[in-house]
C-alpha cells in the first residue's frame, strides 16, 4: 500500500461566548484537518485545533514541509515517517508548533492502519473496553459564581460525575468560594479538578491549593511552568491532591523525567503535541511503568482509543466549547460521562462534506 496524495484543509466554528483560562480567552475555534489517501482506497482523516492561533500557518506547514514527503510512501510505517518529519524540522525546532502537523498525520496514518485491519483503533491498540469515562472539563474563568454552579449543574445532569474548572487568575480564597460552588452542584461524590494553566509559582500553588483541599480535589493540574521540573516535585510533594500535568510536553523522553521524580501523578499526553497515537501510546507505556494512571488532554474523540488499550487509561477530557463533533460524521456519542467508541474500523470518524462545505475557511 503506497499514500497517494495529502490534502489540507481548515473549518471554522464559532464560539457562542468568549470563554477563557488563566492565560487565554477564546472566541473561535479552527479545526486543520489532514486527510491521507492510498492506492487501495483509504483514507485516514487526522485534525488539530488551533484555537483561533494561525491556522493558516498549520494548514501551509503541512503542503509547504511534509505532503511531498509522504507521497510514495507505506501508511504503515508509522515510525519511520515519523523520523522522517522529525528530521525535516529539526534545524527549526522539531517541537513546538511544529510538532502538530506531524501528530495530526500520524493520527491519519493509524486510521488507515486500523480500517486496513478491519478494527476499530482501540482494538487494533489493544483495548477492549468499548467506551471511556470522560470529565466535562469547561473553559469558565469568565463564569460567575452563579454560572459555575449552572454550568457543572448541567453536566451532572447530563450524567458527568468527574468535572474541571479553570483557576490560577484569582485570590486563592475567591478560587476556593468558586470550588465550593462547585461542589455543592455536583454533590460530594462527584471529582472536582483544578486546573491553573501553569500561573502560579511554587510558593502560591502550594498555598493556593491548601486553601481548595477541604472541598476535595481530585487533582491539581499544571500548578507551575513546565520547565520547572524541580518545582513539580516540590510541589506534589508538598499537597494533598495529585499533580497532574503533560499537556504542554511533546517527546515521550520529557515525560519520563517527570514521572521517575515524582513530578507527574496524573500523565496528560496531548494528542497533537506528544506525537499523535504513536506518542500518546509511548507515553502510556511510560506512565504503566511507574504506576501513573493515564488522562489524555483535549481531542477526547481518538484520545479515548489509546485510554481504551492503555494499561493504566483512566480518562479522557470533553470540553463541550471546543468539541468538533459538529463537524463529524458520524457525530461522536457522549453519554452517561463516557465517550462511546465506534464499531467502524479505523478511529471511526470523517469530515462530513457537506459540514465542509459550510464551515470551510480559506487563506489567500
Amino acid at each position: 500500500m503506497e499514500i497517494t496524495d495529502v490534502e489540507t484543509y481548515t473549518l471554522h466554528l464559532p464560539i457562542d461566548r468568549t470563554v477563557g483560562d488563566s492565560r487565554l480567552a477564546i472566541d473561535d475555534l479552527y479545526c486543520v484537518v489532514v486527510e491521507v489517501g492510498t492506492d487501495e482506497g483509504y483514507t485516514g482523516t487526522g485534525w488539530m485545533n488551533s484555537l483561533g492561533f494561525a491556522p493558516d500557518l498549520l494548514e501551509r506547514f503541512v503542503d509547504s514541509q511534509f505532503a511531498d514527503l509522504l507521497v510514495g510512501e507505506d501508511p504503515f510505517a508509522t515510525e519511520a515517517i515519523r523520523e522522517r518529519l522529525r528530521t525535516q524540522t529539526i534545524y527549526y525546532g522539531e517541537l513546538g508548533m511544529s510538532a502538530w502537523p506531524r501528530s495530526a498525520i500520524d493520527v491519519a496514518l493509524w486510521d488507515i492502519k486500523a480500517q486496513a485491519a478491519g478494527q476499530p483503533l482501540y482494538k487494533l491498540l489493544g483495548g477492549e473496553d468499548d467506551s471511556v469515562q470522560a470529565y466535562a472539563s469547561s473553559m469558565d474563568s469568565h463564569h460567575d459564581l452563579d454560572e459555575l454552579a449552572d454550568l457543572h449543574g448541567g453536566f451532572a445532569e447530563e450524567g458527568f460525575t468527574a468535572f474541571k474548572t479553570k483557576v490560577g487568575d484569582k485570590p486563592a480564597v475567591e478560587e476556593a468560594d468558586r470550588v465550593a460552588e462547585i461542589r455543592e452542584a455536583v454533590g460530594d461524590d462527584a471529582e472536582i479538578f483544578v486546573d491553573a494553566n501553569q500561573a502560579w509559582t511554587v510558593k502560591e500553588a502550594i498555598r493556593t491549593v491548601r486553601e481548595l483541599e477541604p472541598h476535595g480535589i481530585g487533582w491539581v493540574e499544571e500548578p507551575i511552568s513546565e520547565f520547572d521540573h524541580a518545582g513539580h516535585e516540590r510541589v506534589a510533594s508538598a499537597i494533598e491532591p495529585p499533580l497532574a500535568t503533560g499537556e504542554m510536553v511533546n517527546r515521550p523522553e520529557q515525560f519520563d523525567w517527570l514521572l521517575e521524580r515524582g513530578g507527574m501523578e496524573v500523565a496528560q499526553p496531548d494528542l497533537i503535541r506528544a506525537g499523535g497515537v504513536t506518542g500518546q501510546t509511548a507515553v502510556a507505556r511510560l506512565a504503566a511503568t511507574h504506576g501513573v494512571p493515564l488522562a489524555t488532554h483535549f481531542y477526547y474523540v481518538v484520545s479515548a482509543h489509546v485510554v481504551s488499550a492503555a494499561p493504566t487509561g483512566w480518562i479522557v477530557e470533553y470540553i463541550p466549547e471546543y468539541d468538533v463533533g459538529p463537524l463529524l460524521d458520524p457525530t461522536p456519542v457522549v453519554e452517561d460521562g463516557r465517550v462511546h467508541l465506534p464499531d467502524e474500523p479505523g478511529h471511526g470518524y470523517r469530515i462530513d462534506p457537506d459540514v465542509k462545505a459550510e464551515h470551510l475557511v480559506t487563506f489567500e
